[in-house]
């Protein structure tokens, strides 16, 4: 039964950036932008408590974060930001070497779509997610001073609805080249549900569109497992998700992916290791030493033409 309530997850990873942002020294790696758009929306939004978005801004909070990351495993909290900026920057290349659309899926209170749409005014920009998330998140970005005629926000559950009816109220056009977003969003669905959304997902794309996604790892079980955690505290992070009613469902092995794509579809532009990661983004801003425990992995893939 879907939930009448926005995603613990969605208002989480925003409230991550406005944190992130409140690091003087990590605020840097966030797209430009990123974390005031992200407050804007969520004080709007009227799904978080206007006090507790301030309180993510202290001094207090963000010590009380540092506490936690030291016993739990340092660098998740500059995770979120690396991520965050990756999808960015393919995003914007996308669009530069010819893209003309930009769908977000499972957008939740991230700011990247509008965003896009505000320096883009020719692209059209989309994102999709259910009800209970969407629509705080379209009275947010109305509220926030955020909207766009190029951009739009399309309540739907995927689950019971196929993305090309979801778009169709949106005027998107299969034939033009799109960049689609999934991050943060696999993990959540089911095999079956993935193996739908990539089809979907081809389905409503012409060839040399681009599909960048963040996916877990997965163990000798086929189970999702967080790469930076170790046993017992993947355990006791599964279970906490699962109590939250947003269980982990799916994962997969960076080796497997190629394959897997490429059975979906789609062939593989880049699979970026934590390395070159760090050296794209930490290393400028003199964050060479500082913790990064990137617990998914980050892949852009391309619909192929026929000759691909």
């Amino acid at each position: 039964m879907p939930s009448e309530r926005p995603s613990r997850t969605a208002t989480k990873i925003a409230g991550f950036m406005l944190l992130l942002d409140s690091v003087p020294r990590l605020a840097p790696v966030l797209p430009s932008g990123a974390a005031a758009a992200a407050e804007a929306i969520l004080r709007a939004s009227g799904a978080v408590r206007r006090l507790d978005v301030e309180l993510l801004r202290t001094r207090l909070t963000v010590r009380f974060y540092e506490v936690t990351e030291s016993l739990l495993g340092r660098g998740q909290l500059l995770w979120f930001g690396v991520r965050k900026r990756w999808m960015s920057e393919v995003v914007e290349q996308a669009i530069a070497e010819g893209a003309r659309q930009v769908l977000v899926v499972g957008a939740g209170f991230d700011p990247l779509a509008v965003s896009v749409a505000r320096r883009h005014p020719d692209v059209t920009c989309v994102e999709v997610d259910a009800p209970a998330t969407a629509e705080p998140k379209r009275a947010g970005i109305q509220g926030g001073g955020l909207a766009r005629p190029n951009h739009v926000v399309l309540a739907a559950d995927l689950a019971t609805t196929s993305l090309e009816a979801v778009l169709g109220a949106a005027d998107w056009r299969a034939d033009v080249r799109s960049v689609v977003v999934a991050e943060g969003l696999l993990m959540y669905l089911a095999p079956a549900q993935v193996s739908a959304f990539f089809a979907q997902v081809r389905a409503c794309t012409c060839p040399g569109s681009r599909l960048a996604f963040s996916s877990m790892d997965s163990d000798e079980e086929g189970q999702p497992r967080l790469l930076v955690a170790g046993r017992l505290l993947g355990r006791a992070i599964r279970s906490a998700l699962r109590l939250a009613g947003e269980p982990l469902r799916w994962g997969i092995a960076p080796s497997a992916v190629p394959a897997f794509l490429t059975a979906a579809g789609y062939r593989v532009l880049d699979q970026p290791t934590p390395r070159r990661l760090r050296e794209r983004f930490l290393t400028p801003h003199g964050l060479d030493e500082e913790p990064l425990a990137p617990y998914e992995h980050l892949v852009l893939a391309e619909v192929p033409d026929s000759a691909g």
